[in-house]
């Protein structure tokens, strides 16, 4: 009975620790959200940063503090899904950022704790979090990253295949299904320069939205767009500066080979993790928009 006793009042301490620790992150997250900060490394290393220090400071539980992290931060990647609107796709992107710099500062904590008078660890902490941060990236201008991606047709095309209204859901990629704004329709014609076209993109939280482009250069075998305005919500995660397409006819073998152009800037931060995460989802757009415009 007297064994049983200490531990229910640890196991409801935890419990009351656990809820602490989300209700301060919610409330930094819609401060974050308020201060249009939501897509730089303040969220995705400042926030996980934030929940493991408060998590292993008051929690007692040394031989579990991975575990009781974890838990928490799983806790609040399943409450942002509800309470803050993320699509599934947010989540699992974000989620080894959360992971990864809670097991990194959970190691760190632990390494140290075994001197109880060392200090050791707050030199270390601190550099990491401002290497992770990589806080003069938050406000600085982001780099042009250009995605071209490239599929061989066996016939002649020309580009006045542009002018098609394709259907967007046949053959959608997976990351589209998981909760990727996806393509659903688009209005407008023409391959003449100022012809203007409006894609609509649907998020399952945010809704649809649109974006739009017009025609700036054009020849018998390549197109120029530049965008007008993109209010989808892939515009809360990258800034589209252009999008080309060439197209390149072999004569003697009878073959088209068509080169999907796509130039941006990554607005989230960190960008050493998200440039490469949005590289690979816009290999995947200019795939699907390939086989839309141009496939059989």
């Amino acid at each position: 009975m007297n064994n049983t006793e200490p531990k229910s009042k640890h196991t409801k301490t935890t419990l009351y620790v656990i809820v602490g620790v989300l209700v301060v992150a919610s409330i930094v997250f819609r401060l974050i959200n308020e201060s249009k900060l939501e897509q730089t490394s303040i969220l995705f290393i400042g926030l996980p940063a934030l929940l493991t220090l408060l998590t292993v400071k008051y929690t007692n539980t040394p031989k579990t503090a991975f575990g009781i992290v974890f838990k928490v931060i799983t806790l609040f990647l399943l409450m942002s899904a509800i309470l803050f609107g993320e699509g599934i796709a947010c989540i699992l992107i974000a989620a080894p950022l959360f992971y990864g710099v809670a097991a990194i500062l959970v190691f760190i904590f632990e390494f140290f704790k075994k001197d109880k008078n060392s200090k050791t660890y707050s030199f270390v902490v601190i550099p990491l979090i401002i290497l992770l941060a990589q806080p003069l990236g938050i406000k600085s201008p982001a780099q042009l990253n250009t995605v071209s991606t490239s599929k061989i047709f066996q016939r002649h095309l020309d580009i006045t295949e542009l002018n098609k209204h394709p259907d967007f859901e046949v053959n959608i990629p997976t990351l589209f299904k998981l909760g990727f704004p996806k393509p659903k329709s688009i209005t407008g014609e023409g391959v003449k320069v100022g012809d203007q076209r409006n894609i609509n993109f649907l998020s399952n939280t945010k809704g649809m939205g649109t974006l739009s482009i017009e025609v700036k250069y054009v020849t018998d075998s390549s197109i120029l767009f530049h965008i007008i305005e993109d209010s989808s919500h892939i515009s809360h995660w990258l800034t589209w500066n252009k999008l080309s397409v060439l197209i390149e006819n072999n004569i003697d073998n009878n073959q088209s080979t068509v080169t999907w152009t796509s130039s941006y800037t990554c607005d989230l931060g960190p960008q050493w993790y998200f440039e490469f995460l949005e590289e690979m989802a816009v290999k995947q757009m200019n795939d699907h928009l390939i086989n839309s415009y141009f496939g059989e």
